[in-house]
């Protein structure tokens, strides 16, 4: 199984026979080695961890992310490798052209996706029943009545948290709930963004997600799928004075690691994005091709 390779400590990073070489900072003698390709992803919480040159260069070569983290903990700074597809203009290009009515569709479809990923949390936490109904109503709005998806989702989403988190609960105040959200969140549309670089394609340019300001708007389209992961971590983790502690933080890290599902069938999470970013590029330039989106199921969770 790959490794997600957690730094606290100011340790010296290298890398050796294409193995990431770890040396504690307290015992030079102390070494840890592991091969990068037993490597998902590696996490950096201390500034004053040393990494070199060489070791940067392999990590994007093999499309594995690096992320560093500022000193709140969330992450602040990942490396991507640009030009590692061998299409990058061509997928590019394709991207740019791609059909405004077909984004529009699979747009729906990933909304409608999420929120029944919503509702199967709240129902396995036995939430109101009032509040699940709703979330079927917003659901059967896109469906059936082709209501605006964006409008459905984001009223889904405000009774959806306030379920998880109590009616005084807001996204993006700052509190403890919403900084280990937002710490699950980035991690994980870091994973997103470089396999979409992986697969030769910007992760600025999006489907629905558009902001002149985000460098991320193909992640964000993708990740809302996969959100209600982080959600069940963070979920079973809050306390009356939660906060981002190192426990938290390195379980929050092991949604990376989670199986989910792809036509009926269990694979790892990076692999499903992988086949999901396939989809997605297929459904746009063949007419043949239907839009597939991933299943996340709550009793396949591995905590």
């Amino acid at each position: 199984m790959s490794n997600i390779i957690h730094i606290t400590r100011a340790d010296d990073l290298s890398i050796s026979n294409n193995q990431l070489v770890m040396i504690d900072e307290d015992d030079n003698n102390k070494i840890d080695r592991i091969s990068l390709n037993d490597v998902m992803a590696v996490v950096i919480e201390n500034c004053k961890c040393r990494i070199t040159g060489v070791l940067q260069l392999k990590l994007v070569e093999n499309n594995i992310p690096l992320i560093i983290c500022n000193e709140k903990h969330q992450p602040a700074l990942h490396s991507m490798g640009l030009y590692n597809h061998f299409q990058v203009t061509t997928r590019i290009n394709e991207q740019i052209k791609w059909s405004e009515k077909k984004k529009e569709e699979i747009w729906s479809e990933i909304v409608i996706k999420k929120i029944e990923n919503q509702r199967e949390l709240l129902k396995f936490l036995e939430k109101s029943e009032t509040a699940i109904n709703r979330l079927s109503m917003y659901i059967d709005n896109i469906r059936l009545k082709k209501t605006d998806a964006e409008h459905q989702e984001a009223i889904a989403s405000r009774i959806y948290f306030q379920e998880l988190f109590g009616n005084s609960f807001k996204r993006f105040s700052d509190d403890g709930v919403n900084s280990a959200l937002n710490y699950g969140y980035m991690i994980l549309r870091t994973l997103i963004s470089s396999k979409i670089v992986g697969k030769g394609f910007h992760p600025s340019l999006g489907i629905h997600h558009k902001s002149q300001f985000n460098s991320y708007n193909l992640s964000d389209d993708i990740i809302e799928i996969f959100r209600p992961m982080v959600d069940f971590v963070v979920y079973f983790n809050k306390t009356e004075e939660i906060r981002l502690s190192k426990e938290l933080r390195q379980k929050l890290l092991t949604v990376l690691k989670q199986k989910v599902y792809w036509k009926d069938k269990k694979y790892d999470l990076s692999q499903v994005i992988d086949y999901f970013i396939d989809n997605i590029r297929n459904y746009f330039v063949d007419e043949s091709v239907e839009a597939e989106i991933p299943d996340v199921r709550i009793e396949d969770y591995e905590y």
